[in-house]
């Protein structure tokens, strides 16, 4: 099937592992080294062409759901991300951008906005900006792809109040 004709198709990721560092307002930081829960599930929607520009395919990542022990700031302790519906209850935006002279199997860029529902021993945390991730993909689902993000983030516990950030996110597929 031509993906790219379909108005929507719905596709997993199987696996990825993901890293990010965690750092508290008391200063106290760790490098959280996350596994996938469970498959993620995500539409590849109806694409944009522009002979300039080329394609554009806009993706909704419906779950995120990670997992990661603590060795410093709750040692022994699990951490859990929830993203998509399950998470913040929308679904994750991505795109891929298919340059008019190339095709997907070359490597085209694609990006993600992530937001985060981050269970923590101290509370629920989330993030109100988007965590901008950017990579290079040569199909889909994205596998053998890295996708990283060169800015920090706030989080926020329940009550709004900031608790902390997050930089530094790499995520292997």
């Amino acid at each position: 099937m031509n993906i790219l004709s379909a108005k929507k198709v719905e596709m997993t990721l199987e696996s990825s592992n993901s890293k990010t560092f965690l750092e508290l307002a008391d200063g106290r930081t760790e490098e959280l080294h996350f596994t996938q829960v469970n498959e993620t599930k995500f539409f590849v929607n109806d694409s944009e062409f522009s002979l300039k520009s080329g394609v554009t395919v806009d993706l909704e990542i419906q779950n995120v759901e990670l997992e990661a022990v603590s060795n410093v700031l709750w040692p022994g302790q699990k951490v859990r991300v929830r993203g998509g519906i399950d998470g913040q209850g929308q679904a994750i935006k991505a795109t891929a951008t298919i340059p008019f002279n190339k095709t997907i199997a070359d490597g085209v860029q694609a990006e993600s906005f992530l937001y985060w529902v981050i269970e923590t021993p101290e509370g629920t945390f989330h993030n109100k900006k988007p965590i901008h991730m950017k990579g290079t993909i040569k199909g889909l689902p994205p596998k053998d792809a890295t996708f990283y993000s060169n800015t920090v983030i706030p989080i926020y516990d329940t009550e709004d109040h900031q608790v902390g950030t997050l930089y530094g996110c790499l995520q292997s597929n």
